[in-house]
C-alpha cells in the first residue's frame, strides 16, 4: 500500500470519529473503565503475590521464654555467694575499722555499706546468671538441624520493636509502665520446610514456654491470591467483552453512515482491504485512548492508596509505583489495543461490509 493511501485513510479514521461523538465518546469511556478495572485487579493480584513471598522468605520460629527459667544449679550458686558475703564481711570490717574509729562507727556505716555492696551484687549476678542460661538456651536452638541464625529479642527489645510498627508509639508508657511481652528467641531456618521441624524441636526445650511460626499463613495468602485471581480473570472477561461490544457498535454505526461513500469506492474498484483500514484505525485509536485515560486513573489511585496503607496499615507491603509503573502501562496500553483490535473486526467482516 502506498503512502498516499494513509494519508488518505488516517484522516478518514479521525473524521469517523467526530462524525459519531456520542457513540465514540461512549465506547472510550467503557474501554477507559473497563480497564481500569482489570489493571487494578492485576495490581492486587502482583501484590498478594509479593507479600506472600516476602511472609514465605521471613518466616521466623519465635521462642517465647517462661518468666522464671528453671536452673538448679546457677540458683544454688547465687545464694550461696550472699550468704557468703552476708557471713564474711560484717565481722570483718568491725576489726578492721576499730583500730582507728570509734567503737560506735563501725557498727553503724560498715553495714549500710554491706547492705548497698549485697544488692548491687545480687542485682549483676541475677543479670548475669539469666545472661548464661540465655547463652545455653540458644546453643541448644543452634543444635537443631536446620537452624541457620538464632537471635534473641529482650522484652525491652520487643515492646519498642512493636511501638514502631504502629508508629512510633512508646506502648510502654501507654501501658503505665509495664511491659506485657516476654523474652524470646527469633530463629531463622535454612529452608522453610525445616520450619516445622525446628519449631516442634524447640518447644521441648524446658525453658521455652510458647513456639509460633505463622503456620498456615503463607497457604492463606497464596490461597487468597488464587481466588482473587480467578475472581479478576472473570471480571476482566466480562468488561473485555462489554467494551469489544460497544467498539463494534461504534464501528458498525460508522460504516453505516457512510454506506454510499463505500458503495462509491466499490464501484471505481477500491478493495475490502483499503475500505476497511480506517474503521481498523477508528477502532485501535478507541482503544489506545481508552487505555490511556484508564493508565492515568489508575497510576494515581495506586499512589494514592498506597500511601493511605503505608501510614494506615505500615507493615502490608505495597510495591513502589517506580518498579511497576512501566509494566503497568504496557498492561492496559496492550489491553485497550487488542481490544480495539477486536472489536474493529466484528463488524468488518464481509457480510456487514454488503452495504
Amino acid at each position: 500500500m502506498k503512502l498516499s493511501s494513509f494519508r488518505y485513510i488516517v484522516p478518514q479514521a479521525f473524521k469517523s470519529m467526530l462524525h459519531n461523538g456520542l457513540m465514540t465518546v461512549a465506547a472510550i469511556l467503557t474501554i477507559t473503565i473497563s480497564l481500569f478495572l482489570c489493571t487494578a485487579f492485576w495490581l492486587l493480584i502482583i501484590n498478594i503475590d509479593a507479600n506472600a513471598r516476602q511472609v514465605e522468605e521471613d518466616v521466623r520460629v519465635l521462642a517465647y521464654l517462661k518468666e522464671d527459667i528453671p536452673d538448679g544449679q546457677e540458683e544454688g550458686q547465687a545464694e550461696a555467694q550472699p550468704e557468703a558475703q552476708g557471713e564474711g564481711q560484717p565481722a570483718a570490717l568491725p576489726e578492721a575499722q576499730s583500730a582507728v574509729q570509734p567503737e560506735a562507727q563501725p557498727e553503724i556505716e560498715p553495714e549500710a555499706q554491706t547492705e548497698g555492696q549485697t544488692e548491687g551484687q545480687a542485682e549483676e549476678e541475677q543479670e548475669k546468671q539469666l545472661e548464661e542460661k540465655y547463652a545455653v538456651i540458644r546453643d541448644e536452638i543452634m543444635a537443631i538441624p536446620g537452624v541457620a541464625s538464632c537471635e534473641f529479642i529482650s522484652k525491652e527489645e520487643g515492646i519498642k520493636d512493636l511501638g514502631s510498627r504502629f508508629g512510633g508509639v512508646d506502648l510502654k508508657e501507654t501501658l503505665g509502665g509495664a511491659n506485657p511481652l516476654p523474652d524470646l528467641f527469633s530463629i531463622m531456618a535454612e529452608t522453610t520446610d525445616d520450619v516445622a521441624v525446628i519449631a516442634e524441636k524447640v518447644s521441648e526445650i524446658e525453658a521455652v514456654d510458647v513456639v509460633r511460626y505463622g503456620e498456615g499463613t503463607v497457604e492463606k495468602l497464596f490461597a487468597l491470591t488464587d481466588a482473587m485471581r480467578r475472581v479478576g480473570v472473570a471480571v476482566m472477561i466480562l468488561l473485555a467483552l462489554a467494551a469489544v461490544v460497544l467498539i463494534a457498535m461504534t464501528i458498525r454505526l460508522a460504516v453505516v453512515a457512510r454506506k454510499k461513500e463505500i458503495m462509491v469506492m466499490k464501484w471505481v474498484g477500491a478493495t475490502n482491504a483499503f475500505i476497511r483500514l480506517p474503521f481498523l484505525l477508528e477502532g485501535v485509536f478507541l482503544g489506545l485512548l481508552g487505555g490511556l485515560l484508564a493508565l492515568v486513573l489508575v497510576l494515581i489511585a495506586y499512589v494514592n492508596a498506597g500511601d493511605y496503607l503505608a501510614s494506615t496499615i505500615s507493615f502490608v507491603l505495597v510495591l513502589d509505583i517506580g518498579q511497576i509503573w512501566l509494566k503497568t502501562a504496557g498492561f492496559t496500553l496492550a489491553a485497550g489495543l487488542i481490544l480495539g483490535i477486536f472489536g474493529s473486526l466484528f463488524p468488518l467482516a464481509n457480510r456487514f461490509m454488503d452495504v
